[in-house]
This record gives structure tokens, sequence and C-alpha cells, in this order.
């Protein structure tokens, strides 16, 4: 659980962005407005879009557990599920759910948002081909009438986490989509959330209009300004 906003880290709010907390059951996602997308704050109850999209499958399904369903969804940048996510433009067309971190999203330089205000849907069609490996996973089946096709991507870099094999976790490695060190002629390269634990993101040019959102391996770590988010 992270120490105040999933995204930014921060633990303060503020009249103009306040910060808000999902009333998901069992979800610890806290945001800023901002940080979210949150166009208005509701006076009420307010759900993530990953537990408004479980509540309403929910009422579909005349209550199905939720605590399974809230296991399942993870996100297609990295190996993880927990935290804020946004839904990705993966099935857009194929009536399928696609998942992406906020933070993922923010720091994989080739992502982009839909719409900037919302910060949804995540765009994941940008990132080149040479960069990543698509797999489409194509599911038929039978309805009452019709048969209907599901796909899924998953974006993979050919490079895996060196962060997911130091802790000897190599299936994690391979999943998702890493960022690379910003220190020139650096090769490695890791996880957003991998990094994020690791306190090795930074914000370069923060509080100017051009910022940049980059990261750095643990050995160049220390030579730059880096701040923890978990």
């Amino acid at each position: 659980m992270l120490g105040g906003c999933c995204v930014c880290a921060d633990e303060n709010g503020w009249d103009a962005n306040p910060l808000v907390y999902c009333d998901g059951p069992n979800c610890e996602v806290a945001v800023h407005q901002g940080c979210y997308g949150i166009i208005k704050v509701p006076e009420g109850e307010w759900y993530c879009a990953k537990c408004a999209d479980l509540l309403t499958h929910m009422k579909l399904n005349g209550g199905e557990n939720v605590m399974e369903m809230h296991e399942s969804p993870r996100c297609e940048l990295c190996p993880f599920g927990n935290g804020a996510l946004k839904r990705t433009d993966s099935g857009v067309q194929l009536a399928i759910i696609g998942w992406a971190h906020v933070i993922c999203a923010l720091y994989i330089p080739e992502v982009r948002f839909g719409d900037v205000h919302s910060m949804d849907p995540v765009i994941l069609t940008d990132v080149p081909l040479e960069r990543s490996i698509i797999f489409i996973m194509l599911i038929i089946y039978l309805s009452i009438n019709a048969w209907y096709l599901m796909a899924c991507k998953l974006f993979r870099y050919q490079q895996p986490c060196y962060l997911c094999l130091e802790r000897g976790e190599r299936k994690q490695a391979l999943q998702g989509a890493c960022m690379s060190c910003n220190k020139i002629g650096c090769k490695r390269v890791f996880h957003v959330t991998c990094a994020q634990a690791e306190g090795l993101l930074c914000e370069e040019g923060a509080g100017s209009k051009n910022v940049k959102y980059c990261g750095y391996c643990s050995q160049h770590a220390k030579k730059a300004v880096c701040f923890s988010i978990f």
C-alpha cells in the first residue's frame, strides 16, 4: 500500500486537488483528483475504474464473489494488478477490457492517454513493434445464436526487468513492458512499478511545463534526485 497517492505518493491533499479514496470492497487505492483524471469529485462514494467495473459486473451477474474477481485484472505494462488502474485501448473493438497503471503510462515514453483530462483510456498501440512483442490470444465461445471473438494484447519489451531478475522472479521479468535507465549509455531496463518500489523514479523539470518522467537504475540513481512512491 502506498503512503498517500498511488501515483505521486504525496500524502497531502488540497482544495483544488483533493486526495480521494476508493470506496470499493477491500480496495486501498488513494489518488489525487489531478493524478487520476477525476473530472469532478462526487459528494458521495467514489470508485476507481477497476472497482467500478467489478461492481458493474457483480450487478450483471447476480452478486458474483468480488474478492475472487478483485485479483483478476492485471496491468498490461507490468506484472502487477493492485494500484491505480485505467482501461486501455487493447480491446476497445473486441469487447474486452485491458488495464494499465496510471504511473506505468506516465513513465513508458510511447504510451499516452486518449483524453489527457480524464486520463482514459491508456493508449498502448503507439509502442513500436521493434521494441515490443504483441501477443494476440483469440478465444472463441458459443452463445445462443452466434460466435464471438475475444482478443487480448500483451506488450512485452524484448529485454527483461533487471530488478525482477535480481529478486529471482524470471517469469515476472518478461511480463509487461520496461522503461530504460535515463543515464546515457546504460542498458538496464525495468518495470515502472519495480522502480517505484525501489525509489528510482524521477520528475526532471518538475514545476515547469516540460516535465520529464524518467528513472534510473540503482547504480545511477545515487547521482540523480529520485523519489520513492512505495
